[in-house]
Order: C-alpha cells, then sequence, then structure tokens
C-alpha cells in the first residue's frame, strides 16, 4: 500500500545524506575509506571535523562527525544500508572492513527472510554503528 502524494514528483535521490558521529575521525577516515571502496564510495569531502563519503563530491550520502566521547550510535534494529553492484563487492566490503577495524555482524550470504534475492554482509564500524552492504538481484537474473 503507498501512502505517497502523486501530484508531488519524487526527487531522483530521494535521501540526501545521513550524518553520524565518531569518536576519532582518523578511525573513521581509515575504516570508511577501505569498506566503502568496495561499494564505488570514497571519501570526497574532508574538513577538520567532517568526513563525507559518496559517489562523487555532488552526490556526497555520508558524513562521519568528529564528536568525541558523545558519538553514540543508535540502539538495536538501527543500520545503514549501502547498495552494491553484485555478490562480491558485498564481499569485498566485509572483508575490508573487517580488516579495517569493524566487527563482523554478519557474513555476506543470502538472507532469504529479506527477500528471495537478498544477498547481503553486515558490520560494525569502531564507533559502534552497524552497516549493511547489500545485493538484490533484478527479477529475472541469474546467479553465478
Amino acid at each position: 500500500m503507498s501512502t505517497a502524494n502523486p501530484s508531488i514528483a519524487a526527487h531522483p535521490r530521494p535521501l540526501g545524506h545521513v550524518s553520524i558521529g565518531a569518536r576519532d575521525l582518523a578511525v573513521s577516515r581509515a575504516f570508511y575509506t577501505a569498506a566503502l571502496a568496495p561499494l564505488g564510495l570514497g571519501l570526497v569531502f574532508e574538513a577538520p571535523h567532517c568526513l563525507g563519503f559518496g559517489p562523487d563530491a555532488a552526490h556526497e550520502i555520508l558524513n562521519v562527525f568528529a564528536r568525541g566521547a558523545d558519538a553514540r550510535p543508535p540502539g538495536a534494529g538501527s543500520h545503514i544500508a549501502f547498495n552494491a553492484a553484485n555478490r562480491e563487492a558485498v564481499a569485498a566490503f566485509h572483508a575490508a572492513a573487517v580488516g579495517s577495524g569493524g566487527t563482523c555482524a554478519g557474513e555476506p550470504g543470502p538472507r532469504p527472510h529479506y527477500g528471495p534475492t537478498y544477498f547481503a554482509a553486515f558490520v560494525v564500524c569502531p564507533d559502534g554503528w552497524k552497516i549493511e552492504a547489500v545485493y538484490q538481484e533484478e527479477a529475472g537474473a541469474t546467479t553465478a
């Protein structure tokens, strides 16, 4: 059931960005630079108090702000999901994230309880945010 207002045109990128806090910006820089690279995302903005990640400078989708001891992730049930181009990118995300200080929260693999083509991996970043990479095959696609 859709509750969208059909008289209002949707923006092609309806989510502008997500901002999170970090205890140590240098640690977050290393983690997110490595973890997001397999997903085609990179560091596109940097200031003394903030990092921005996205596919390019015009489409920054994750901001990480230095917040020191005040940085706290939300509770259970919250996470940030990034789309991946394929299953290999999901696995590469997981390996890079765990190799850069993240903690495994779900190995790369199918998640049939989320959908028949849902393939994902989960990690917890050094600041405690749960991060997901997900690939969902198009209808009629075949898997390797």
